[in-house]
């Protein structure tokens, strides 16, 4: 009986734990948050980027699919000359006549004297080139024209984390 007493008594007194086992525990658990944190960083990063690519891809599809169904409707091209690329597009749509053109790193819009931007303020557009090509066909005596459109968009941010820039290059035939 007594030498149970005084092998409680030991286990009582040694039931702490010691200095070096805190610190192990605090090391094992400082390394587990540094490697959550980082995983959060990483996982904000993808976002940020995605978010920036969806935006970029986005305003690029729909400036080039309204620039194609405007030059499909064309009844005339007047801006630019042939073979010569210019930053604007003048034709006339349905008797209207039609500029795009950039202003402040925007891609605008202008039919009748109403503009309107074709890509949002998350967006710049660099200069876009916009060059009329003709094709002659000796066979069927007709000329095709198109046009080639080239740009390049990015997103607007400041952050490094949030950079991204697609190009879009396309030629349109005119009818």
């Amino acid at each position: 009986m007594e030498y149970r007493i005084q092998n409680l008594k030991f286990k009582i007194k040694n039931s702490g734990i010691s200095l070096l086992e805190l610190l192990l525990y605090i090391a094992i658990l400082s390394g587990l948050m540094v490697v959550l944190s980082d995983a959060f960083i990483m996982l904000s990063k993808g976002r940020g980027q995605s978010e920036a690519r969806s935006e970029v891809n986005s305003a690029i599809r729909f400036s080039a699919e309204l620039i194609k169904q405007d030059v499909k409707n064309a009844s005339a091209i007047s801006t630019p000359a042939l073979g010569t690329p210019a930053s604007t597009l003048s034709l006339t749509v349905s008797g209207v006549s039609v500029v795009y053109d950039m202003l402040g790193g925007a891609l605008r819009r202008t039919a009748n004297g109403v503009v309107a931007t074709t890509t949002g303020s998350a967006v710049s557009v660099d200069v876009p080139t916009f060059t009329r090509l003709e094709n002659y066909n000796t066979v069927l005596a007709a000329t095709t024209t198109a046009l080639q459109v080239a740009m390049t968009m990015r997103y607007n941010s400041s952050s490094t984390d949030w950079v991204y820039s697609d190009s879009l290059r396309t030629t349109i035939t005119f009818r």
